[in-house]
């Protein structure tokens, strides 16, 4: 397994640069043809999200369509693909950002039985303490 940086993904993602667009897609296609995968783990994810929304502007349909492209491509592994899956969905139905529902599931594996938080938008969230 190898592991991705936020600026390889998003060249790999974007092409806005060609040259590091074609480093990044080679690199990715060189690790699958050896047999192994790209490692992306959840910090990589939320920047992902943050660039892809403040750099590129995709709306929160265009940043779901990238992050479900990727769970479902064979060359990518996920430091936790059951709480990223999870995070996307709630970003479908929900107001708050996918970095902030990560952090609620991710919570919740470790044992937390609550996540205290200022954020508003995850009032509709189980397991989420609004302070006030």
């Amino acid at each position: 397994m190898n592991g991705l940086d936020t600026n390889i993904l998003v060249c790999y993602l974007v092409q806005d640069d060609l040259k590091q667009g074609r480093f990044a897609a080679e690199y990715i296609q060189q690790v699958k043809a050896s047999g192994e995968t790209c490692f992306i783990n959840n910090i990589v994810l939320c920047e992902l999200v943050w660039v892809l929304k403040s750099s590129y502007k995709l709306s929160r349909s265009e940043i779901i369509d990238v992050l479900e492209k990727i769970l479902r491509t064979d060359a990518f592994d996920f430091e936790n693909r059951e709480a990223v899956w999870w995070s996307v969905q709630q970003i479908k139905k929900g107001k708050a950002d996918f970095s902030d529902y990560l952090i609620m599931k991710l919570n919740e594996q470790a044992g937390c039985s609550e996540t205290a938080t200022f954020d508003a938008k995850l009032q509709e969230v189980e397991g989420i303490q609004i302070l006030n």
